[in-house]
């Protein structure tokens, strides 16, 4: 199985079994994406919502736009319809508890831009005030939600 340690701004695709971790998720998304007819699947580290950060570095998905719109082009060059889609979301926790609320502003965007793309979201595991640790493996759809902080694993 291959194995992708996503950092903030990474996206990866595989036609292969494999697991996508996402590690520290604060306010930041993981977004796991699998079609459950082909196995394709992909995930990202999502850090900011909508265009925001578009100056930032050209090769990392830095926002929900430019990461979702990159799954799903690579999803589509592998000869994918995205009309069997399924997600998974996780993060978007209040950290920082400042007025900003990106967390929950990244959740409502990625939540915008799936729904917009009629795509099923399968599970969310969102909000809060701790970081998480999330792992998703495609051979099996499982998403494995962790919080250190409480020591509390979740399965999805």
């Amino acid at each position: 199985m291959i194995e992708y340690k996503l950092n903030i701004g990474d996206v990866a695709i595989s036609e292969e079994p494999a697991s996508y971790t996402c590690f520290g998720l604060g306010s930041c998304v993981g977004l796991f994406v699998q079609d459950r007819i082909t196995g394709l699947s992909g995930g990202a580290h999502i850090f900011l919502p909508d265009s925001e950060g578009t100056g930032m570095d050209q090769k990392k998905f830095y926002n929900v736009t430019s990461a979702l719109e990159e799954l799903l082009t690579q999803f589509q060059l592998r000869g994918n319809q995205l009309d069997s889609l399924r997600a998974k979301v996780t993060g978007g926790a209040d950290i920082v508890r400042l007025h900003y609320q990106t967390g929950k502003r990244n959740v409502e965007s990625v939540v915008s831009h799936l729904t917009a793309r009629k795509i099923f979201i399968a599970a969310m595991d969102v909000g809060g005030g701790f970081c998480r640790t999330a792992k998703f493996e495609s051979k099996t759809g499982k998403l494995t939600v962790k919080i250190p902080v409480t020591n509390e694993y979740k399965i999805y």
